[in-house]
């Protein structure tokens, strides 16, 4: 069966912009209400969100759309979100449902990843913060919310081909996507029926943050592609409506890189 995403609340974190913001267009297309989530206290983080929560209800003037700000870092901050969440959809007549979660909040500091001396141990806290135990805490705190739903739910992470492939930002970067997979795994093994469980592994993507590695290594990247083809936002949300719609999938991380790892 289909999933029908209409009138489903969608919390995504990290999506004030980047694949974040893209994955809040189309699933707000598809006809949910979305939960944006960013992190920091800084005005261009604030401006961003509320740039893309602006652009949201220009677009879908029919949804529901807000913000919640909340460092995904600190096991407190995923806590306050998940009730301020819960809070939202109540105060929109959608009694509370959280139908979908994307864990899209990711942390990373750039270092050559064949350099021991360059990788701290902060790095690995902190990426291991973001990138595990975030998502962990978010499914742990919604999973009552999301077992009372009729038809269950979606939990979508965004993981890296950086996971299966020494390869990356970072080494802790690598390290902590390996074990975001793994989470994954664990989690829809022992959280389903009624919570589908899935990650989706995006190849270098030219935003903010891809572009860090500049536009030179970029194309180098692309040309070594199969599809010769830059990743586009675009393409991977494609691909996580397609993993909230079908009701039939769960456990799986999907690769889209334009065949740079095969």
């Amino acid at each position: 069966m289909v999933y029908d995403l209409t009138d489903r609340v969608v919390l995504i974190t990290g999506s004030s912009a980047g694949l974040g913001a893209a994955l809040a267009h189309a699933f707000a297309a598809e006809g949910c209400h979305i939960i944006l989530n960013h992190s920091s206290t800084t005005e261009t983080s604030i401006s961003r969100a509320s740039a893309t929560e602006s652009a949201l209800k220009s677009a879908y003037p029919d949804r529901k759309v807000g913000i919640i700000r909340a460092n995904c870092a600190a096991e407190s901050e995923n806590i306050k979100l998940v009730s301020e969440a819960i809070a939202l959809s109540k105060s929109w007549g959608c009694e509370g449902r959280i139908d979908g979660v994307i864990a899209n909040a990711g942390w990373t500091r750039f270092s050559a990843i064949n350099d021991l001396d360059a990788v701290t141990w902060s790095d690995f806290e902190k990426c291991f913060a973001v990138n595990v135990q975030s998502p962990f805490v978010l499914l742990r705190e919604l999973r009552d919310t999301m077992n009372k739903n009729t038809d269950g739910g979606f939990f979508i992470m965004t993981s890296s081909v950086a996971g299966e492939r020494p390869s990356g930002s970072s080494l802790a970067y690598c390290v902590s996507k390996a074990a975001n997979l793994h989470l994954m795994r664990c989690l829809a093994a022992h959280q389903g029926p009624n919570i589908r469980v899935n990650a989706v592994k995006p190849g270098v993507l030219a935003t903010e943050w891809g572009l860090k590695f500049g536009r030179e290594k970029l194309d180098a990247i692309i040309d070594s592609t199969v599809l010769k083809t830059e990743t586009t936002l675009e393409n991977c949300a494609l691909i996580y409506v397609m993993l909230a719609k079908n009701d039939s999938i769960t456990g799986e991380a999907i690769k889209i890189d334009g065949g740079l790892w095969i």
